[in-house]
């Protein structure tokens, strides 16, 4: 509790259509009892509520800021709105950056925390009040509650959670269609299949089939199955039944591993001179393998297929590696590159990772750079515990060139080759389905689960300097990946993420790298563009251009690295 001779004196103001409720703690002498219109007593004793026009100190540019939407229903009018509510902070002198992030972060999940929620101004005021006696926020000197009810037109829609779909039918079904032949590709799937997992009618299912036929987005195979065509007018492609003998000279050096669609097509665009090798199989596992050049460097890419039971598929994405790596023996370098999803930092501008920027895994101080998680498990004392399995590449040439690109960033923070690769990539796959292009800043919305099913939507971290940044362009990040079903829950996520340093979640791929470890890789490294907050949205806006981010910057960390083969010409 705060000291007896320290009360919380809240003083309300309004300015226009905004509401101030500023909460600060004061020295008892230092209250002027003039402004005093109530001084609280039994349970409620220390707190102080001052007229509306008492003179408030002005501390200033508030040093931190948390704000949030409020999606309410007036219970009398059935009336729909929205308000945005903004927390400000001020500290006691000498409070460093994390006490500050930390003690802002901590005050508001208490504040909105879905057991006691406050379902009304007063009640809102009050809690806050109470939260400024508490010990735990002791650093807080002052809290400002700046509240301001928005017109429809200022308003942003409800979150999309689970928002209904009022396209037509067929359209449902032809894009379902599209994503699992995309999620399968390069495999075969029958009609058969492709009715059991959209759940549609046999009947629907063949017309849409026929109409991605038409549009040239699915190709009909011999078995009776569908595949999805790959429209690249500039890449060779062969149907193979075998890998054709390659040149000891001409051997790629380097895999790049994708998991989606849309990663495999924006890593593509990177390469030059490129040949798609397709081994297509009627049933069973097919392989597709394009090879070409990044820079001087040979390069082959491929796409996990993933489709049919979580585990199974898993497995197979770990076979999908193995005849990788068995096919192309002189692979020294193992690049994992796609979209994954940020961990929110709600209240922590440099650590927040904001949707199209990018992730580069760099080893923690324990040499690992992927967390997975097995198992959660409670020890005797009821703490939980993560069982856990992690990788750590035995080769660092990938790391040093890493720790080199952060050296240079922080340098020149407007070093950005990658911005090239990702404007000729976009020309590039300008015809595809999918759209390459940034997605606007104000589709990158950013909400925090309150429990009991119910969120709340958070304005992401202002910069502390004040400056503005481009929004335009990803920002590069540099840290350790995590992922495991275990951790799917926002609690559980976010506390794994906090224990080990996690910067980024990401598909689980334990079987991949146990494939690339056992095969005696020992050069692997992720490169994630982020695409979503892990928040139960499904939105796919932003995959396509994170995945060419990941690509580009991809691009630039391979035309950095030396190639061996050349000391010999």
């Amino acid at each position: 509790m705060a000291s007896n001779d320290e009360e919380v004196v809240m003083t309300p103001s309004k300015k226009g259509k905004v509401t101030h409720i500023k909460i600060e703690r004061k020295k008892k002498q230092s209250v002027n009892p003039e402004d005093i219109v109530h001084v609280a007593g039994g349970q409620h004793q220390g707190l102080v509520i001052n007229r509306p026009d008492a003179q408030d100190e002005d501390l200033g540019k508030p040093q931190l800021q948390l704000g949030f939407m409020c999606f309410l229903v007036d219970m009398k009018t059935d009336e729909h709105y929205v308000e945005s509510r903004k927390l400000k902070f001020w500290y006691i002198p000498g409070c460093d950056y994390y006490n500050q992030v930390t003690t802002a972060y901590e005050f508001f999940k208490e504040l909105v925390r879905p057991e006691n929620f406050p379902r009304d101004y007063v009640g809102f005021i009050k809690k806050c009040m109470k939260q400024m006696q508490s010990e735990r926020y002791k650093m807080a000197r002052k809290v400002d509650l700046e509240v301001e009810h928005l017109d429809a037109a200022d308003a942003p829609m409800s979150p999309g959670f689970n928002k209904k779909d009022d396209r037509p039918i067929e359209e449902i079904i032809r894009e379902k269609l599209l994503t699992i032949l995309e999620s399968a590709y390069p495999n075969v799937l029958s009609v058969e299949d492709l009715v059991r997992i959209t759940g549609a009618d046999a009947s629907l299912v063949t017309l849409q089939l026929q109409e991605l036929q038409t549009r040239q987005l699915i190709s009909p195979m011999e078995n009776g199955g569908f595949v999805r065509k790959v429209l690249d007018d500039k890449t060779e492609v062969q149907m193979i039944k075998t890998m054709p003998m390659i040149a000891a000279n001409l051997q790629p050096t380097i895999a790049i591993i994708t998991y989606q669609y849309c990663e495999k097509m924006a890593v593509d665009a990177m390469m030059e001179n490129k040949t798609t090798y397709v081994r297509y199989k009627t049933e069973g596992e097919s392989n597709v393998y394009t090879t070409g050049f990044i820079g001087e460097h040979k390069v082959v890419t491929t796409k996990l297929p993933a489709i049919g039971h979580f585990r199974a598929a898993q497995i197979s994405s770990g076979n999908t590696t193995t005849r990788l790596l068995g096919t192309f023996q002189a692979i020294e370098h193992v690049f994992l590159v796609g979209c994954a999803g940020s961990v929110p930092h709600f209240t922590d501008y440099y650590k927040h990772g904001r949707l199209g920027d990018v992730v580069i895994s760099t080893c923690d101080d324990k040499g690992y750079i992927y967390y997975y998680c097995d198992k959660i498990l409670q020890d005797k004392k009821g703490e939980v515990q993560y069982q856990l399995k992690t990788w750590a590449p035995r080769d660092l040439e990938l790391q040093k060139i890493a720790d080199k690109l952060k050296e240079t960033l922080q340098v020149d923070p407007s070093y950005a080759p990658w911005e090239q690769f990702i404007a000729e990539g976009q020309e590039l796959l300008a015809s595809q389905e999918q759209d390459y292009t940034r997605p606007p800043r104000s589709s990158d919305r950013l909400y925090m689960g309150i429990g009991e099913g119910q969120v709340i939507e958070v304005q992401h971290p202002e910069n502390p300097d004040g400056t503005e940044t481009r929004t335009d362009i990803p920002v590069i990040r540099f840290g350790v990946l995590g992922a495991g079903r275990p951790v799917k829950t926002e609690m559980s996520r976010h506390d794994f993420a906090s224990r080990y340093g996690i910067q980024s979640f990401d598909t689980d791929f334990d079987q991949v790298l146990d494939s690339i470890v056992g095969n005696r890789k020992d050069s692997f490294m992720f490169i994630r563009g982020l695409a979503d907050y892990v928040d139960g949205t499904r939105n796919k806006e932003w995959q396509p251009y994170a995945a060419l981010a990941a690509a580009s910057v991809t691009k630039a960390l391979i035309m950095s690295l030396h190639n061996a083969q050349l000391d010999d010409l």
